[in-house]
């Protein structure tokens, strides 16, 4: 696992670095892509992440490293995100099954969406509710680790 993730995480972003890619901007585009990956909507995350990329120019392989890497986290927030969208609301509780909700939108999106309309809602307003400040705390928890990295990819 440890090589795994030197050559599919620290070595691309390094890479980027040492192509000139500002620490700043690198900690924000992964602070961007990982507040994206975690939408509590299945499927769209890879699009939003390029749709940001290009409207905040954004390093794309920063974005989609955190998107891709946090796949499992944003699966494991789905409920918590319902249920959080459910309690801003004062709705009552839609039983979920995350494997349920998996199985069931493999089998037939269409069906799913119909089904778990307003779960999705409830968990994109819980989202949109906590994303911005999630996602400016990894930002500037970040920042120092980009600019240290940085120094350190172009010493001599």
């Amino acid at each position: 696992m440890g090589t795994w993730l030197v050559r599919k995480i620290r070595d691309p972003l390094v890479a980027e670095l040492r192509q000139g890619a500002n620490p700043d901007g690198l900690a924000k585009s992964i602070a961007t892509g990982a507040t994206i990956a975690v939408l509590p909507l299945l499927g769209i995350t890879t699009l939003l992440c390029l749709l940001a990329g290009k409207v905040f120019r954004l390093n794309h392989i920063a974005l989609q490293i955190a998107n891709y890497l946090l796949y499992p986290v944003q699966f494991a927030l789905l409920v918590p995100f319902i249920r959080l969208g459910e309690w801003i609301v004062g709705a009552e509780k839609m039983p979920v099954n995350p494997m349920t909700l998996l199985s069931e939108f493999s089998a037939a999106p269409g069906d799913f969406m119909v089904k778990f309309a307003m779960a999705g809602v409830h968990g994109v307003l819980a989202w949109s509710v906590t994303a911005p400040l999630c996602g400016w705390i990894l930002w500037q928890a970040l920042r120092p680790t980009f600019r240290r990295l940085a120094e350190f990819t172009h010493k001599p």
